[in-house]
């Protein structure tokens, strides 16, 4: 039987029960579990502005990575490698290569969700998925998104809590190298899964064919579209 992989669909693109978290549940969230300077201001409109400005530094994104997720008493669920490109604003392409090959391409409208194994392509209505998930900060400045999030810095570090009721994800952690590119990506969601994502053959602003965030399905593939289901919701 065939092992069901969590891709970066149910990370970066998943619709979750509601988690509700107010200013001040947020900054206890981040006082736990950040270190800090005493004299730093927690959640701070500074630090915000700072993670912005670093974001704001490149249009696209390649790289390879390596993705583990644990859950919450940190054992390991499952691992995978692949390819990542992101083009601002809403572009990405997923692609694992191992343990099975999949694909998660969104054009800024759409989302395909390629499952070769069963020859099956879903599509999503790419708003509806993301507009409350800090990870869009990675491929929109949108003030919408900034409004919802809290920030620290620390060092190189970004924590970031969600202070949106809808949210799949309660805290993000954006790791940066000395070269101010992204190293890792760690995100903890409701049920206090851990994904894990590390960075390697970073390049910013590559030149980025258009193609790569387009996706046309073979004839004989089911296509299940779900995006009239969920404006209808």
């Amino acid at each position: 039987m065939r092992k069901q992989f969590v891709t970066i669909t149910s990370v970066l693109l998943c619709v979750a029960m509601p988690v509700v978290l107010n200013a001040q549940e947020a900054v206890s969230l981040l006082t736990k579990q950040t270190q800090y300077d005493s004299s730093a201001s927690i959640g701070s409109e500074v630090d915000k502005a700072s993670l912005r400005s670093l974001l704001a530094e490149f249009t696209t994104l390649n790289a390879s990575f390596s993705q583990t997720i644990n859950d919450m008493q940190g054992q390991e669920l499952q691992a995978s490698t692949g390819e990542l490109l992101l083009k601002k604003p809403q572009q990405l392409r997923w692609s694992v290569t191992s343990p099975e090959e999949s694909l998660l391409v969104a054009d800024g409208m759409t989302v395909y969700n390629v499952d070769p194994f069963v020859e099956q392509v879903t599509l999503l209505d790419q708003a509806a998925l993301t507009k409350s998930n800090p990870l869009m900060l990675l491929i929109t400045d949108k003030e919408s998104q900034w409004e919802q999030v809290a920030v620290v810095q620390n060092k190189d570090s970004f924590v970031i809590v969600s202070l949106a009721a809808d949210s799949p994800i309660t805290k993000l952690v954006l790791n940066f190298g000395k070269d101010k590119k992204l190293l890792s990506i760690v995100s903890t969601d409701r049920q206090q899964q851990r994904n894990n994502l590390r960075f390697s053959n970073v390049i910013y602003d590559k030149n980025i064919n258009h193609i790569d965030f387009t996706y046309t399905p073979p004839p004989t593939w089911v296509i299940d579209d779900q995006r009239e289901q969920a404006s209808s919701e």
